[in-house]
Formats: structure tokens, sequence, C-alpha cells
């Protein structure tokens, strides 16, 4: 059997190192474009702060267009199972078109909001930090995976860390939950779509906002990039 098989002519080595060439070329367009995207986003959102608040309606709509255009080009299949490690860590909130306390504001005030995932223990942390972290609204919650892209994020406590003292823990009422879209996710970046997608929300409830609003699974919207863990700090199993 061995007898058959000759060596690549030069001709065929050619075309096998121009293929080469072309598919380095083309990961290589497509990284740069995918950064450009991403520096756009942040750049129309600039203006507004960091986390972004008040943006204009024609604002959002741009940044969902390049939103799309970015996720059209995720490097990541099967964020929510195979691929899940790559959701591991802290991640900043950089703009959210979702209501508040997600989008990073509580009452008047503006925090820092993370999104802290820890695949290990299966838990997960959003963490609104105020005082240079000194003052911290701290929902935990778990997940049960619905798809290969698609978690159900199901809230379970929220609690105030002050200047290092843990005060008691509110438990949400049982249904408490959102549905994650992963739609975009890299070494730097992520895209999340969320939403209600038939769970209870506090907020709702007790009227603050329209109870049919954010109602799609993919309703809102949050662009993150990721941050390095504070100091002293790292996301705890729920309790």
């Amino acid at each position: 059997a061995f007898s058959s098989m000759s060596p690549a002519t030069p001709l065929q080595l050619h075309g096998h190192m121009h293929s080469s060439r072309v598919h380095l070329f083309a990961g290589w367009q497509c990284s740069q474009k995918a950064a450009d995207l991403k520096a756009r986003i942040l750049e129309s959102t600039a203006t507004f702060g960091d986390p972004a608040m008040q943006v204009p309606a024609s604002v959002q709509q741009d940044v969902d267009t390049l939103a799309k255009d970015l996720e059209a080009m995720n490097p990541t299949p099967q964020p929510a199972t195979a691929n899940s490690a790559k959701l591991d860590g802290w991640w900043r909130v950089r703009y959210s078109n979702a209501v508040p306390p997600s989008n990073g504001q509580l009452g008047p005030f503006v925090g820092e909001p993370f999104q802290v995932v820890d695949i290990a223990t299966g838990s997960y942390q959003n963490r609104l930090s105020f005082l240079g972290g000194a003052l911290q609204v701290v929902l935990s919650a778990d997940w049960d995976v619905r798809d290969d892209a698609t978690w159900r994020v199901n809230f379970r406590t929220l609690g105030v860390e002050a200047w290092g003292n843990e005060l008691p823990k509110i438990r949400f009422p049982e249904g408490t939950a959102r549905t994650w879209c992963m739609t975009y996710t890299d070494d730097d970046t992520r895209i999340v779509r969320a939403g209600l997608d038939g769970g209870r929300s506090v907020v709702r409830d007790i009227g603050l906002y329209d109870k049919e609003g954010g109602q799609a699974k993919d309703a809102f919207i949050f662009f993150m990039t990721k941050d390095s863990s504070p100091s002293g700090q790292s996301n705890q199993s729920v309790n």
C-alpha cells in the first residue's frame, strides 16, 4: 500500500502554503474587524459615562447595529456548554439598555457594575460597587443550561457588603429568573442578550417598571469587557 504513495510535488506544496497564508490573512482580517467594532461601540457610548447612562434612542440603535455585526463574528461556539470556561471571571458592564439596577444605577447613584461568573461552582454574582468597593450590592444566582448558547439564570439572594461586613441577605421569591443568550464571547469581550422570558421580576412586581417590558428573552443587551478580580474578592457559591 505504501509503494503507491508519492511525495508531494513542488506545485502541490506551493498550493498548500498559499492556502495556509490565505486562511491566516482571513483570520487576521476577522480579528481586526472585531477589534474595530468593539472600539466603535465603546466610542459610541463614551460620552454617556462608564457605565453609559441615559443613552439616547438613536445611539442605542447604532450600538445595537454594531453589536449585531460583532455577534455575526462570534468566535466561541457552544458558550453555554462545551466552551463555558470562556465565560469565567469578572466582566465589567460598559453599556446596557436594561432597567436599573442591572445597568449599574441604583436610585440616583451610579456604581461600577460587574458580572462575575464562576464555572467551577456553578454560581454567578451581579456586583454593583460604590466608594471604590467599600460598599457593594451583591445579587447571587445560579443557572440551568437551556441550550448550547443559553442559560436560565435563577436569582437566589440579594445582599450588601459594607466596609468588610456582610449584612443579612434577602431571598428572592421562587421563579425570579432571566434568560441569558450568550451571543458573543472572546478573551476580552462578551455580549449577552437577556430578558424575563416568563420569569418574575421584583422591581416590576412592586410597580417600579412596566410589567410588560423586557419580556422577550433577548429584550436587553449587555456589552462587557474582561476585568481583573479586585484584591481580596472572589465569587462565592450561592447559599
